[in-house]
């Protein structure tokens, strides 16, 4: 099942309209939550946000599903709100232990946007995220605004913690490609496109595999 794909491509429009009707029914629940049942009401924005992390969860937890469609037609509306907010918990822990192999697999570089990616971005977002009443959002500001590091290979179409887990899948990957290639070689290869772009490589938003790709096909073609 695609990890992206919307509670809308299960659905009609009266489906559909019907699901947004039931959360609005368990959105006052959630309000009560987020004020400490202090009060019943919240500005419109602080609502549609709740009401966007609701949905965030039940698709999350609907795209691991084998029929989501009788999933939403046979099931309790709440509990699948409730395993979709568990199964989010559970990917802040796994994006935790990923973020840990990051770090534990990274390429030795002076790359400043690599590093401070690993070190410090990804845990902030981590640590700022918020599974219950802002599952859609890392932070006031995009996610991927707040990470400085582009991968070879981005999923720019999911959003929350799904992002993260999936950024952090990817850049373990590239750093288990780029362990072929020695230090050296990976610092020569990026001082030589600073050069050619006037720039000091460790100030680049660049990406590291992309080089070392780019560079493996000119030494193919310059063999032929």
């Amino acid at each position: 099942m695609n990890s992206n794909t919307s509670i809308g491509a299960y659905l009609n429009p009266d489906e559909i309209q019907d699901v947004q009707a039931r959360l609005l029914n368990m959105l006052s629940e959630e309000v009560l939550r987020y004020t400490g049942y202090e009060s019943s009401s919240v500005p419109v924005e602080t609502a549609q946000s709740l009401f966007e992390s609701m949905l965030y969860c039940v698709t999350a937890y609907l795209n691991t599903l084998p029929d989501p469609y009788a999933a939403l037609r046979t099931r309790d509306l709440q509990q699948i709100f409730y395993n979709g907010l568990e199964l989010v918990k559970q990917y802040v822990q796994e994006s935790r232990a990923l973020l840990k192999k990051a770090k534990q697999t990274r390429v030795e570089t002076d790359l400043i946007a690599y590093n401070h990616t690993i070190d410090s971005e990804i845990a902030l977002l981590l640590k700022g995220y918020d599974p219950r009443f802002k599952a859609q959002n890392t932070t006031a500001l995009s996610t991927v605004a707040n990470i400085s590091y582009p991968l070879f290979k981005d999923d720019l179409s999911v959003t929350g913690i799904l992002y993260i887990r999936n950024y952090l899948t990817e850049l373990i990957e590239e750093n288990e490609f780029c362990a072929g290639y020695g230090k050296n070689y990976i610092r020569a290869l990026l001082l030589t496109h600073g050069v050619r772009h006037h720039l000091d490589y460790r100030d680049m938003q660049v990406n590291i595999k992309e080089l070392i790709l780019e560079q493996d096909k000119a030494a193919e073609g310059s063999s032929v």
